[in-house]
């Protein structure tokens, strides 16, 4: 089996420390230094990849780097890199609907479901946007609880109150 190659950078937006993982395909993951646990990027590689190798390169990032502090500036409402998810189908479909909320606007967990057509999957689809390698970038930060209080984000309550609000302020 082929080694898995993942390019790796570090980059600090809004006094939040990111690390980016890419493939050749498109960005993979991102962790975040707020993250619980506070290396979820090395099980979710561990996990993922049997044998995997990190390659530190910044160049590589440039349209990612680029893109996300644009958006933590208010100026990006959708990002253009291409993006490469690993997942269960299930987990795939429920990171394909997220990309659908729209930006500055939050739906529930129930919502979400229904919206795929799958209303008592409630759970199944709070579980995978739980898995979501893309943080920021594919929005599980726009999915709250049915009664509109913030839920479960591996990077803290707090951090996903700031991306809503940067969001619902720049709309």
């Amino acid at each position: 089996m082929t080694k898995k190659i993942f390019y790796q950078t570090n980059m600090t937006v809004d006094d939040l420390d990111l690390t980016l993982y890419k493939t050749e395909q498109g960005l993979a993951l991102i962790s975040a230094s707020t993250d619980q646990p506070s290396d979820f990027s090395t099980q979710w590689l561990n996990k993922k990849f049997k044998d995997y190798q990190t390659i530190s390169d910044r160049e590589v990032f440039e349209k990612e780097i680029e893109e996300t502090k644009d958006y933590f500036a208010g100026e990006l409402k959708a990002f253009t890199f291409p993006f490469d998810l690993y997942g269960t189908e299930f987990q795939q479909t429920v990171w394909k609907n997220l990309l659908k909320i729209p930006y500055g606007e939050t739906m529930s967990y129930s919502e979400l479901a229904t919206l795929m057509g799958q209303p008592k999957a409630v759970r199944a689809v709070s579980r995978a946007i739980g898995q979501n390698p893309l943080l920021i970038i594919v929005p599980c930060h726009r999915v709250i609880g049915k009664n509109q209080q913030l839920t479960g984000f591996r990077s803290g309550l707090a951090f996903k109150q700031k991306l809503i609000n940067l969001e619902q302020s720049n709309k």
